[in-house]
């Protein structure tokens, strides 16, 4: 075992140093390095390889001067990645987890660990080291962790050089990638801003009792005031629905903190709906576009039961139910991708979004997501002068659902 005191000093000494030295293009790997000099005896860690994602591979940046024991490129569609993505963090004592990290070791007892970094949402570095007999999953998960945040930290914000790119990442991380998974159901989202910060957002939460939340909204105006309004509320619905507050009494409060704020003149429409897996559906619309549940030919529009979130001091606002059948379909979108018209100046509107979703219902919820993207970005807002943000959520039930 290492000692403790021993081991927190040196592991402030390497996170000072991430954060004053320059990235420049031996940061990384002197980071790789110093991590073998620092921990490498006591947490029983060495061989460090350093990869790079491009494209669909992951790519040998740095290795031991001893020469590498891993191949030059690794595929990023790997459990390997997935595993990383996941945990940030990870110990590959099993090997079939990893089969990339085991093929051709020459250190036959050695256990691959490694951990990811990130700079923006397109440039990601992967560590890996090897641990030797006498290592420890908790010391050693416990120095990548940390050292994993710092750079993260560091490298992000040599990325981001004005408050506006700043809130435009911090935007980015508050929505979901993708949705969580839910048995008996496939989910899709996409979100795209018209300025580098926007005012749509969707976001899903689990709750202990088996129910997926899934919430989709759009605030009026562009930019930094609509993106300010939009964190408030993901974060206000997530301390409520996931500490099991009621919707209602969830939005309603959320209703009177946003009403007070100085955001007040601005206002945002909210749908969240909570699906069992029996394919009941319990919802709220305050005042977003209705959402499309398709069975069939059959379409039914769930319509707003209360109004906007903002303008009053309470919000008047009511449940409403519905079911998705197996099969069925329940799309949810933003006005940015309904007001927009096609060349000869007919409007896309509800009536585009069905007819997409009729003609593209075989597909995966997300290849229809991006279906009904493709359409609607290929015609014209129906403003020459305001492009709008737009936000579309698919939610397919499985066909053969109990």
């Amino acid at each position: 075992m290492i000692d403790p005191k021993s081991f927190y000093r040196k592991m402030d000494r390497l996170l000072s140093d991430i954060g004053i030295l320059h990235a420049d293009g031996e940061f990384l790997p002197n980071i790789m390095r110093a991590l073998e000099v620092t921990f490498g005896e006591e947490l029983h860690i060495g061989c460090g390889h350093l990869f790079e994602e491009i494209g669909p591979q992951w790519v040998l940046r740095a290795f031991p001067e001893t020469g590498a024991t891993l191949d030059q490129k690794l595929p990023v569609a790997s459990s390997t990645t997935d595993l990383l993505i996941t945990h940030g963090g990870y110990i590959f004592d099993n090997p079939s987890e990893s089969p990339e990290l085991y093929a051709d070791r020459r250190t036959a007892d050695a256990v691959p660990a490694a951990f990811l970094v990130q700079q923006t949402s397109l440039r990601r570095w992967m560590f890996v080291f090897c641990l030797l007999p006498g290592w420890h999953r908790e010391e050693v998960a416990f120095c990548f962790n940390g050292v994993r945040s710092s750079l993260n930290y560091r490298l992000g914000a040599e990325a981001i050089n004005s408050d506006i790119e700043q809130a435009a990442e911090i935007q980015r991380s508050l929505l979901p990638s993708k949705a969580p998974p839910f048995p008996g159901y496939d989910i899709g989202c996409l979100s795209r801003p018209a300025e580098a910060v926007g005012g749509d957002f969707y976001d899903f939460i689990s709750m202990d009792d088996g129910i997926l939340g899934v919430a989709i909204g759009d605030a009026s105006g562009h930019g930094m005031p609509a993106a300010l309004l939009v964190r408030d509320v993901i974060m206000g619905l997530r301390m409520g629905m996931g500490t099991n507050l009621k919707m209602l009494y969830t939005m309603k409060k959320l209703n009177r903190e946003i009403h007070r704020t100085r955001l007040s003149t601005r206002f945002i429409s909210v749908f969240y709906a909570e699906f069992e897996k029996n394919g009941n559906i319990l919802y709220a619309n305050a005042g977003h576009s209705p959402g499309l549940l398709l069975d069939g030919m059959q379409v039914t529009h769930l319509e707003p039961t209360g109004t906007i979130v903002g303008p009053l001091p309470e919000l008047p606002l009511e449940r409403a139910y519905a079911h998705i059948p197996p099969g069925g379909i329940l799309v949810l979108f933003t006005d940015g991708v309904t007001e927009r018209v096609d060349p000869d100046n007919v409007p896309f509107e509800t009536e585009g979004v069905i007819k997409v979703v009729r003609e593209n219902q075989s597909l995966g919820a997300q290849a229809l997501v991006e279906c009904i993207f493709e359409k609607a970005l290929s015609l014209e807002h129906e403003s020459d002068l305001l492009e709008d943000d737009a936000t579309v959520v698919v939610v397919k039930r499985d066909p053969l659902a109990a």
